[in-house]
């Protein structure tokens, strides 16, 4: 097999997409609030001679199977350069620097090839079948279409590798996210299967998630939903365009102002970037002793458990770290100014936050 397609790193980078260091680890890009000089990111899979997934001459073995605790096993791997105290999130985190970026893969060139030069096992096919039928359904162009996870850097392997997929921008992420049924009519070979069916349905889900949240996302998985090929189920996350992200890096500081997650009661008002990683909701919600006598704004999610589910006039109920969102001044011309958030999804309450909805809206 030949190597995969690799471009220049572009100056700036998308959420999900691949890139080796030059120890030859392998890494994927964690969210659209992104730094210049470096990548936030998480370690996937590392070169391990016993390793099940194979590029040219070497082994990997995946150390990355879902889930912040995930996340955190691997930045124990990894040099300590690399473990930046941050000053936007306000807690240590994986930062891959620029200089140490060896290899950069873009899913679009990877599904680009495998269209122009045709599939050379199953897992490619399904891929290239599935773009073709977005594209002729939706009329998304194959250039905002892409193939990630082990495929976009040739390691996958047909028995044991799944179909990784990314819609590019905005307008196309939204297309597809409201086109689901279209797609399942105009194409037989294609049903739809919701998130119980894959990552609600695994037992760490089930053992983490308290068993009434565990119910209730059981109930909210027909929001959002995965498309099956031919009985393979292949997911298509949607990655905004580093020109369309609502928050630049820097632009926002999170200081957390408790030690362990607080419960709040809100209603959905906005979801526009809900389906995006981070997930973006604003809320309405009364001031409580659990927030201090603040009133919390916005709902960030960085668990991807909990991303895309919610709809305004959702209320729900939110576990997570409450945070006090700085506004820097430089770039909002407004001093001392700020709002409140709850976070869920972070390193500091992993495994106590959650998103319950008693009451959906329409």
């Amino acid at each position: 097999m030949t190597k995969a397609p690799t471009t220049h790193l572009p100056k700036q980078v998308r959420d999900r997409d691949i890139i080796h260091d030059i120890e030859g680890r392998v890494f994927v890009t964690l969210g659209y609030i992104q730094p210049q000089d470096r990548t936030i990111c998480f370690l996937k899979y590392v070169p391990d001679s016993e390793g099940d997934w194979h590029s040219g001459n070497t082994s990997y073995k995946r150390v990355f199977w879902g889930g912040v605790d995930s996340v955190i096993k691997g930045m124990s791997l990894v040099p300590s350069r690399y473990l930046i105290d941050d000053s936007h999130f306000h807690t240590e985190l994986l930062e891959l620097p620029r200089r140490d970026i060896a290899r950069y893969f873009s899913p679009e060139l990877r599904l680009r090839e495998i269209i122009r030069e045709g599939p050379v096992d199953e897992l490619e096919a399904g891929a290239m079948q599935l773009a073709g039928i977005v594209h002729d359904t939706l009329d998304i162009s194959f250039d905002h279409l892409g193939v990630t996870g082990s495929i976009s850097w040739k390691a996958h392997n047909p028995e044991r590798s799944d179909i990784n997929m990314n819609v590019y921008g905005f307008k196309d992420a939204w297309r597809l996210q409201e086109g689901y049924s279209e797609i399942v009519e105009q194409n037989k070979n294609v049903h739809l299967g919701g998130i119980s069916d894959n990552c609600l349905g695994s037992s760490k889900s089930a053992n983490r998630l308290p068993k009434p949240v565990f119910n209730a996302l059981q109930t909210l998985s027909s929001r959002r939903r995965e498309l099956y090929l031919n009985g393979r189920g292949i997911g298509i996350m949607p990655v905004l365009l580093p020109t369309q992200t609502p928050i630049e890096y820097g632009s926002e500081h999170y200081v957390s102002l408790a030690d362990t997650p607080v419960t709040i009661s809100m209603e959905i008002e906005e979801s526009e970037y809900g389906i995006f990683m981070p997930a973006i909701y604003q809320v309405s919600s009364r001031p409580s002793q659990a927030t201090q006598g603040n009133v919390v704004k916005r709902v960030m999610v960085y668990d991807g458990v909990f991303r895309g589910l919610l709809q305004p006039g959702d209320r729900v109920d939110v576990t997570g770290v409450l945070q006090k969102v700085e506004l820097d001044s430089r770039r909002h011309g407004r001093e001392g100014e700020g709002f409140y958030q709850i976070m869920v999804g972070s390193k500091r309450g992993y495994g106590k936050e959650f998103i319950c909805a008693p009451r959906l809206g329409d």
